[in-house]
C-alpha cells in the first residue's frame, strides 16, 4: 500500500501565488482603463494634445508624393470625378477607372466631351452639358444610355438608380424628365415660366423635388415643388403635391433629400429643412461670416465660419450640424479656408497647400500637405484624389 503525503503549506502558497497573479492582472486592467479614459478625455478636450496624437501616434499626416498616384497628360483637356470605389478620368471620350492603388481597372467609352457628373452610391450619371447625350453607369458598366430632346443642364441620380434630367431649349422654358433604373421614362414635369436651380429624388423613390426660380417679376421668387412619382404617372396634372415659397429675398442654391424624406434646402441666406409640410430654418448665414456651406453630407450639413482672433489674425470654425437633432460638432483651423468638398461623412477642407479631411464627428481623418497650390479634390469611398496638372495623388482615408 502506498501513502501520499499531503503538504498543506504548499497548497496555501500556491493559492497565494494565484491570488497575487489575479490581483496584479486586475490592477493592470484597472490602470489601463484609467489611462485610456484620461487619454481619451485629453484627446477630446485638449486641442494641442489631440494634434500631437494625430501627427505622431495615429500618423494622420501625409505629404505630397508619399502615396500612389495616377499619371495624366498635362496637355490634354481631361476631367476628374470620383464615385463608388473609383477615381475616374474622362479623356478623349474614354472614362478611365482607377482603384485606390492608382491601378487602372477599367475603361468605358462614352461620347462625352464636356461632362456633367453626378453620383450616388454605386451609380454615376454622366451627360454632355447643353447637349443630348446621357449615360447611367454602375460600377464598371453602362446600365443605359440615351439621346434626349433638348439641352441637358442638370442631372441627378438617387442611391437606387432613379434618374432625373433638366432639359432646356424646347418649346417650354424647362422640362424635368425622370427615368427608372432600367432607363424607362416614368414621367416629365413641365415648367412653363421658371428655370431650375437644382433637383433631388427621395431615397424611397416616391418624390421628386424641384428647386425653381421665377425671374419674370420685379423680385426673384424661389420655390420648392414636390412631385409625387405615383401621381405623375396616373394623374399628371395633380402630380405636384406641395409648393413651398421662399421669402422674396431668399435665392435657392441647392437641395438634397436625406432619410425620413427630409429635404434639406440651401438658400443664399441660410439652410432650411422641409419635412411633413413644414419649413424650418436650422442655420442663418446672417449672424456670422460664412465662407462656405454644403448640404450633401449624410444626415449633416456644414458651414465654414471665419472668426476674428486679433487685429490681424483669424481662425476658422468648421461647424457640422446634425439635421435631425441640430447637434453641432466643431473642428477649428488656425487658417483661412479656400473651399470645401463633401462626400458621405467626410469634409475635405482646402487651405491652399494643405487639406484637412474631417468626419462629421469633428475628428481629423487625414491631413495632406502639398508643395504647391491645390486646385481640385475629388472624394469617394475611403479615398480622395488631389488633382494636379500632370497627376492625381491618392490619399487613403
Amino acid at each position: 500500500m502506498k501513502y501520499i503525503l499531503y503538504d498543506q503549506d504548499a497548497e496555501l502558497n500556491q493559492k497565494k501565488m494565484i491570488n497575487r497573479k489575479k490581483l496584479i492582472i486586475t490592477i493592470a486592467i484597472v490602470v489601463a482603463i484609467v489611462v485610456i479614459i484620461i487619454l481619451s478625455a485629453l484627446y477630446i478636450s485638449n486641442r494641442g494634445f489631440r494634434e500631437f496624437f494625430d501627427q505622431y501616434i495615429f500618423q494622420k499626416s501625409v505629404k505630397e508624393n508619399s502615396g500612389s498616384f495616377i499619371e495624366v497628360d498635362a496637355e490634354s483637356n481631361y476631367f476628374v470625378y470620383a464615385y463608388d470605389k473609383y477615381i475616374s478620368v474622362l479623356d478623349k471620350n474614354v472614362l478611365n477607372l482607377y482603384s485606390s492603388n492608382g491601378k487602372k481597372e477599367h475603361e468605358i467609352k462614352v461620347e462625352i466631351n464636356n461632362p456633367i457628373f453626378q453620383s450616388n452610391g454605386r451609380y454615376l450619371v454622366v451627360a454632355e452639358k447643353n447637349k443630348q447625350k446621357l449615360y447611367l453607369i454602375s460600377g464598371q458598366n453602362i446600365i443605359w444610355q440615351k439621346d434626349l430632346e433638348g439641352n441637358i443642364s442638370k442631372v441627378y441620380v438617387n442611391k437606387n438608380g432613379y434618374t432625373s434630367v433638366v432639359l432646356t431649349g424646347t418649346t417650354y422654358k424647362t422640362i424635368v424628365t425622370t427615368f427608372d433604373p432600367e432607363g424607362n421614362k416614368l414621367f416629365s414635369t413641365i415648367l412653363s415660366t421658371t428655370s431650375v436651380a437644382d433637383i433631388a429624388i427621395s431615397n424611397d423613390n416616391k418624390y421628386l423635388a424641384i428647386a425653381e426660380i421665377n425671374s419674370s417679376g420685379t423680385l426673384i421668387q424661389s420655390n420648392i415643388k414636390i412631385v409625387s412619382f405615383e401621381k405623375a404617372q396616373s394623374a399628371p396634372y395633380e402630380s405636384i403635391i406641395f409648393t413651398y415659397k421662399a421669402e422674396s429675398d431668399s435665392l435657392i442654391v441647392d437641395i438634397e433629400y436625406q432619410d425620413k424624406n427630409r429635404l434639406v434646402c440651401m438658400y443664399d441666406n441660410g439652410i432650411h429643412v422641409i419635412s411633413e409640410e413644414k419649413d424650418e430654418q436650422i442655420i442663418s448665414f446672417s449672424n456670422a461670416k460664412v465662407i462656405a456651406a454644403d448640404i450633401s453630407l449624410n444626415e449633416y450639413c456644414v458651414q465654414i465660419v471665419e472668426k476674428s482672433t486679433g487685429l490681424f489674425t483669424s481662425s476658422t470654425n468648421v461647424e457640422l450640424i446634425q439635421i435631425g437633432t441640430q447637434k453641432q460638432n466643431l473642428y477649428v483651423i488656425d487658417s483661412s479656408v479656400k473651399n470645401i468638398y463633401c462626400y458621405n461623412n467626410v469634409v475635405a477642407i482646402n487651405l491652399g497647400s494643405e487639406v484637412h479631411f474631417v468626419d462629421t464627428n469633428g475628428w481629423l481623418v487625414k491631413k495632406y500637405t502639398s508643395s504647391q497650390e491645390i486646385k481640385n479634390i475629388v472624394i469617394c469611398d475611403n479615398m480622395a484624389g488631389i488633382v494636379y496638372r500632370d497627376k492625381i495623388e491618392i490619399v487613403n482615408l
